[in-house]
């Protein structure tokens, strides 16, 4: 479901291993991140969305909560054209950084 990767200082990227992120993903989703959170201390996240195809907007709310949670040390990278327009759509892009590659994602912090 998702690959942590730590970066060093607290920032780490998570990469969702999922195709589709639907409605019934969302509570484990936002678990594992959660915890990953409290558990290794995260105190910047990139989260990379190249393998996602699609996400509801429940999938969605999930990223404003841990954008808030982390005060919006929270990067969005490589979404697939699907997804950048759902972004662009729920305005979720006015809220948080969205980047092309997972690197431009972590130069921004």
């Amino acid at each position: 479901m998702i690959e942590l990767t730590d970066k060093g200082n607290g920032t780490f990227v998570v990469k969702i291993i999922m195709q589709e992120v639907h409605t019934l993903d969302v509570p484990d989703l936002k678990e594992k991140l959660q915890q990953a959170i409290v558990n290794k201390g995260i105190k910047r996240m990139v989260v990379d969305l190249s393998d996602v195809k699609m996400i509801t907007s429940s999938g969605i709310g999930i990223f404003l909560n841990i954008n808030q949670n982390l005060k919006s040390q929270f990067r969005l990278a490589a979404p697939t054209p699907e997804v950048q327009k759902v972004l662009e759509l729920t305005k979720v892009t006015s809220m948080i950084k969205v980047f092309n590659s997972v690197e431009a994602a972590l130069q921004s912090f």
